[in-house]
């Protein structure tokens, strides 16, 4: 009752100076009526920050034990009656507690009673023992459950003491990417008792996340979680693609069979989450940088957001320690040999910052959005799913963070070398190279569908040709783009084949690639694209498979894959990887669109 006790000595000054000047005796009693008032007060702010912590605590917990009543009340309670937190001025206030809890309860989930820590071997006997076993096994269970329940709270007190460590620490990034539905119902609950701005859209606890691989790149769709609520329109959409060519005419059946396997490559590409490379183009240059964190897959990954030059001379250190690893990994007796260039494209990392959704940041105020990468926005907005977001350094001022500030140094977010990493590293990827199908016109060749109408349907125009690969392991990276190369070779000549020779015989040009944005500007990090480009080695597969298929002959020779239709003066073309995430929202519109028709 911190805040009641200096209101009242307040007062208390103010009648003793009032008497001293003569005051009449009825002067006295004003300090018990105004403790009574005050009282009142104390009481409404008391009622009104209790209910809306319970209320916060139990919509987090919708259909759970964790949200029923009884276990929603002593919680609450217990925050509030706990180092002074119920009408604190400190840092620690109930609200902010309850919050911290939630946040740490998303990782670190209460414990309940769970039977099987009693055994799960049936009991066959008679009536009295069975029932005497069975009263053991309860309370055996109990037992086991209140032990796990005090350390829970021993760990949770921790982080809600006054000068406790509220940072939450979780062994990956796949931990975090896999609670996004927890994530979005805090944000949602949140907004939902008038928390806004900075004050509702990220997390008030720092997270640390021990080992997990960066790389430089933008996951183009995030994390699809909502597979049952996208697939009829994914569907329908194939559909209606597959049966329409250029300005919404039918297609021929000849054409269909084409279109069917062009469709079928890019949705299966799109929905199992690819990554596009980070250049230096417009579409990403900004104050602040982002780059991916992932662990296991490329679709468990999470974006890390921070200020452009900490995020680079961060990825500088990472590499330089990286190249010294391997060239540790060479040394054999007293001589060491020259570092070489990693030819991976991801390194193990040990991250802190807070989390947001990417959702967040669409109508945010000018000065941040202004501080976002262009490319990253249009990725995180429309009609594609949320994904987790870690900012490494603030955009603006956080009011929810501010206020530790006031008592604290700042704990910046940082990216730093996994010094307990394994030795063999798994990243997975897709790797993938983008061919746009081309027709000739008068003109020269173009992409039939891309052309400057107001019905442009550009995904129709591209293939990306795809493997899945580490990126964190040098040789199986340049494994799988080798594959990757002799795959897009083969496939063309595939479609070549097909399409016969009765007509005008397909072109095709290469448009990007993982490792290569396409726009004409140089990667922001060309040291993390694995050295050996898919162009380079595109053009390999293309020479040594000529000499012994005479489609792929024909193909060279008649320059029928065009390895520089697109120039490659900075400059966006419509199938560059930086223009991927316009291409994408556009997709999903159309699919939102179609749908708000039927």
């Amino acid at each position: 009752m911190e805040l009641l006790e200096w209101l009242r000595s307040g007062v208390e000054l103010a009648l003793e100076w009032l008497k001293s000047k003569g005051a009449p005796e009825w002067i006295e009693s004003v300090p018990t009526a105004i403790t009574i008032i005050l009282a009142l007060v104390a009481l409404l702010l008391i009622y009104q920050e209790f209910a809306k912590c319970f209320i916060l605590l139990r919509r987090m917990n919708p259909n759970q034990r964790r949200g029923s009543f009884s276990q929603v009340f002593g919680s609450v309670l217990r925050l509030a009656f706990t180092d002074r937190a119920l009408l604190s001025l400190d840092r620690r206030t109930l609200a902010r507690r309850t919050r911290i809890l939630i946040e740490h309860e998303m990782f670190s989930t209460k414990p309940q009673p769970d039977w099987r820590d009693s055994g799960t071997e049936p009991v066959e006997s008679l009536f009295p023992i069975r029932a005497i076993t069975t009263l053991g096994r309860w309370r055996k269970m109990k037992v086991a459950y209140w032990k796990k329940r005090r350390e829970w709270w021993k760990s949770m007190r921790r982080a809600l003491a006054i000068e406790g460590n509220w940072t939450i620490y979780v062994d990956n990034p796949a931990l975090v990417s896999a609670r996004i539905e927890e994530i979005e119902r805090y944000f949602e609950c949140l907004h939902s008792l008038g928390y806004e701005g900075e004050e509702g859209d990220r997390f008030i606890c720092p997270i640390e996340i021990a080992s997990g691989f960066v790389t430089p790149l933008h996951l183009l769709t995030g994390l699809l979680v909502k597979f049952d609520q996208k697939w009829p329109q994914i569907l329908e959409s194939f559909d209606r693609d597959a049966n329409t060519g250029a300005q919404h005419k039918p297609l021929s059946a000849s054409d269909r069979d084409l279109r069917q396997i062009q469709l079928f490559i890019y949705n299966c590409w799109l929905l199992w989450g690819p990554s596009i490379p980070i250049c230096e183009c417009r579409n990403w240059a900004a104050r602040y940088s982002v780059i991916q964190y992932g662990f296991g897959d490329e679709n468990n990954s999470v974006e890390i957001v921070g200020e452009s030059k900490e995020i680079r001379s961060s990825l500088e250190q990472l590499m330089a320690a990286q190249i010294e690893h391997e060239r540790a990994i060479r040394t054999i007796g007293a001589d060491r040999p020259e570092p070489k260039p990693f030819t991976g494209m991801a390194i193990p990392a040990n991250v802190i910052g807070r989390v947001r959704l990417s959702g967040s940041l669409g109508g945010r105020q000018k000065e941040q959005v202004n501080a976002l990468p262009r490319a990253a926005l249009s990725s995180w907005g429309g009609s594609q799913d949320e994904r987790p977001v870690l900012f490494i350094s603030e955009i603006v001022a956080s009011n929810a963070v501010e206020g530790d500030v006031e008592f604290r140094g700042a704990r910046r977010g940082r990216i730093a070398a996994d010094a307990n990493a394994l030795p063999s590293r798994y990243y997975s990827a897709y790797l993938w190279a983008a061919i746009v199908v081309l027709v000739p016109t008068a003109e020269g060749a173009i992409a039939i569908n891309s052309l400057p109408t107001e019905g442009a349907e550009p995904w129709k125009d591209f293939i990306p040709f795809f493997e899945h690969g580490n990126l964190a392991d040098p040789e199986s990276c340049l494994f799988g783009k080798r594959q990757l190369a002799t795959k897009v070779i083969t496939g063309l000549a595939s479609a070549l084949r097909d399409w016969g020779e009765d007509r005008e015989p397909l072109h095709f040009a290469f448009a990007c690639a993982i490792d290569e944005a396409g726009c004409g500007h140089s990667l922001a990090y060309p040291e993390w694209s694995g050295h050996v480009t898919m162009r380079e080695l595109i053009g390999e597969a293309l020479n040594t498979l000529a000499l012994t298929d005479p489609i792929i002959k024909r193909m060279r020779d008649d320059k029928l894959l065009d390895m520089k239709h697109f120039s490659g003066a900075p400059g966006q073309h419509d199938f560059s990887a930086c223009g991927f995430p316009t291409i994408v929202a556009s997709h999903y519109a159309r699919m939102e669109s179609a749908e708000r028709m039927l």
